[in-house]
């Protein structure tokens, strides 16, 4: 992870200091689904090991994937959080947009509307979507964040098989899909950062687990920089 502490360490101001994962839930998990649950968590361990690199600050400008992350950032970031920012924005995707009342500096975007080179951080966590979405996405995130801006990217693995008590339903995970839809050509995550125009070789693949859903599910973290066309 050293290309992402050299850009960053030159920085002075205040950055979010994570002590651990939230022990409360930080929102009503009556309403959240187990892979909110289990996003959420894995998304509180990747800013506890890699906050000081990551170094989300009271300036950063951040665009996340949906409000479950949303969320989990405006909680994580409390400690700094003052009239200027952190500021968080919501990329749409052409749903109803969620409420985002009572959420100081959060905001909603559709993704044609986002503007280049504007996020200091993009931070996208993924289920099991299907892998053109993905890509948009991925190519979206890559437009909006500013050089040397850091991308984050969760996904969570999902076991291929028959679905437990669907009739005919069957469970295809990510990379499968990939595989499929791309001839072969593309089966892991870090492959499709590249392909949407993530520099090679400043991208850091990790594997997590988490229990928050009730079983053991594991999760590819993967860690990206926006190249610096000026200085490289």
């Amino acid at each position: 992870m050293a290309f992402i502490d050299e850009q960053l360490r030159r920085s002075s101001c205040p950055t979010v200091s994570y002590t651990g994962r939230t022990q409360q839930p930080p929102f009503n998990t009556a309403k959240m689904s187990n892979t909110d649950k289990e996003t959420s968590d894995i998304l509180q361990q990747v800013l506890q090991e890699y906050g000081s690199r990551i170094s989300i600050q009271y300036n950063a400008n951040i665009l996340v994937s949906d409000p479950n992350v949303a969320r989990t950032i405006y909680d994580q970031t409390a400690s700094i959080r003052n009239t200027f920012g952190p500021k968080i924005v919501i990329a749409s995707r052409g749903e109803a947009d969620p409420d985002v009342s009572g959420l100081e500096h959060v905001t909603v975007k559709s993704l044609e509307s986002l503007e280049m080179d504007q996020y200091t951080h993009a931070i996208f966590c993924l289920s099991n979507e299907d892998p053109k979405v993905v890509l948009k996405g991925l190519q979206w995130m890559i437009h909006a964040l500013q050089p040397k801006g850091i991308a984050i990217v969760t996904s969570l693995k999902v076991e291929a098989g028959k679905v437990e008590g669907e009739e005919g339903q069957f469970n295809v995970g990510l990379e499968e899909k990939m595989l499929f839809q791309s001839k072969g050509k593309i089966g892991k995550l870090t492959e499709v950062l590249e392909y949407a125009g993530f520099e090679r070789g400043k991208i850091r693949s990790h594997e997590r687990s988490t229990e928050a859903g009730g079983g053991k599910t594991d999760a590819e973290v993967v860690l990206a920089m926006k190249w610096d066309q000026l200085t490289g």
